[in-house]
């Protein structure tokens, strides 16, 4: 009698239901991406908006003069960083201010033969450079900033006086001879030949020929001058007026902001007012020269413009992009914003002056961006939506498992849409039947 074997036959799923299979799995990669979002939100939004409502930051702006920014080693804390998720190491630029509360909003009216000139400086990106390799600096001609084995050109941006130099040396790139990598500081050279310039030296900036003639308004904003006739300057804000062309002077302020119209000039953020006398300006004059007696050779009006050391709140406090330092968005903000707010007159160019927040009871430290609004709106928004995914794709799950059958055909249902203890007693039924049958008779297939 031969071997006998049971028959195999081929496990056939049936199809699903597509729409239950496809909830399932939104449900699931919602809860997934969901529960992610809240612990990376936890760090980017809440902790820092958390903050941002105990600090106690006014959201009345005031103004910040940086007065130094510095290329720090192993800091504890830097003014931008570009990842807030990993804590600030290694170097880092640490920015500092002069903190002080807003100047005078000054309307200058019936203004005519207005005028205005923008003196550039030192552009340090797009500055020509000589680089101390093959022979580039061999024909330095003018005055040259070398630092690092580059030399920035900085003779059409202002005039040195020196009296003191070192003996010249000739610098070029070739065996034998001095290399200007060697060299570092202020020099003047002729076809590669260079002398460094000793102190004490004086760099003016080249910006000539700005007319004076018939003016008397001279405001400074920056690296502009803006200059005209007028008859009179009111304060926006007390309607008073604080300067009429009757005084036959000429009337100086240093404002951050200037807005032309026709023949008006709105200045916003005025600070040191001053007057001279009419014929200490000639028919043109210099950038250094109008400095010169705003600082120096003036008659201060406080009545025209309270001064800075009035003003001043703070001498030197830490500038910081945000409360936390840093920035999340990965877009070389801090890139911009260094190179924007890092401006400390170094290179002879006008000191960076821009709008800050700050909390009374800690001055040390100033914000560069702050709105309670914004962060409130943020906060709420990325509380509520990811929120709201994660509760409804879990009580959906939950729901599927209460409410989807399983059935002995290995399909999927919904128990509302059947009568799951027909297919229980069927599928019972139909199980004895086939055992009645597999036990009362010896068919088999032989294979």
């Amino acid at each position: 009698m031969g071997k006998k074997k049971v028959a195999s036959e081929d496990l056939i799923v049936p199809p699903q239901d597509n729409r239950i299979c496809g909830v399932i799995c939104v449900c699931q990669m919602t809860l997934v991406l969901s529960s992610v979002a809240l612990v990376y939100l936890t760090v980017a939004i809440y902790m820092p908006s958390t903050r941002v409502f105990k600090s106690g930051i006014d959201e009345v702006p005031v103004m910040c003069t940086t007065t130094r920014a510095v290329n720090s080693d192993n800091c504890d804390w830097g003014s931008c960083g570009e990842w807030c998720l990993s804590k600030t190491s290694g170097s880092c630029i640490q920015i500092f201010v002069n903190l002080r509360t807003n100047g005078s909003n000054l309307a200058f009216q019936n203004c005519t033969n207005s005028a205005n000139k923008t003196c550039y400086g030192i552009d340090q990106e797009h500055a020509d450079k000589a680089r101390c390799i093959n022979d580039e600096c061999k024909n330095l001609t003018g005055t040259f900033n070398c630092t690092a084995g580059q030399c920035l050109n900085i003779t059409d941006a202002f005039e040195c006086m020196f009296i003191n130099s070192d003996p010249p040396v000739k610098c070029s790139g070739r065996r034998g001879k001095i290399s200007c990598k060697d060299i570092a500081g202020l020099y003047s050279c002729v076809r590669g030949t260079c002398r460094k310039i000793r102190t004490p030296y004086n760099c003016d900036r080249r910006c000539v020929d700005i007319p004076t003639r018939n003016k008397n308004v001279v405001i400074l904003s920056g690296d502009k001058v803006f200059l005209s006739q007028c008859e009179n300057a009111v304060d926006m804000e007390t309607g008073l007026e604080v300067w009429n062309d009757s005084q036959d002077n000429v009337a100086m302020v240093s404002c951050y902001h200037i807005q032309n119209a026709l023949d008006r000039m709105e200045a916003v953020d005025c600070i040191n007012g001053s007057v001279l006398e009419k014929n200490m300006l000639e028919d043109l004059t210099n950038f250094t020269y109008l400095s010169y007696l705003h600082v120096a050779s003036t008659v201060l009006i406080p009545e025209i413009a309270r001064t800075d050391i009035e003003l001043t709140i703070s001498n030197e406090s830490r500038l910081m992009i945000n409360l936390e330092g840093c920035v999340n968005t990965l877009m070389d903000e801090c890139k911009e914003f260094l190179k924007d707010y890092g401006r400390d007159g170094s290179d002879h160019n006008a000191r960076a002056r821009f709008p800050c927040f700050y909390a009374p009871t800690k001055k040390e430290i100033v914000v560069a961006r702050f709105d309670m609004d914004m962060t409130y709106k943020q906060f709420v928004f990325a509380s509520v939506v990811p929120s709201t995914l994660f509760v409804a794709s879990c009580l959906i799950l939950l729901l599927c498992q209460k409410t989807v059958y399983v059935g002995d055909d290995a399909k999927m249902r919904f128990k509302g849409c059947v009568d799951t203890s027909t297919i229980l007693a069927k599928g019972t039924l139909g199980s004895q039947h086939d055992l009645g049958d597999g036990g009362g008779g010896d068919e088999v297939m032989a294979l």
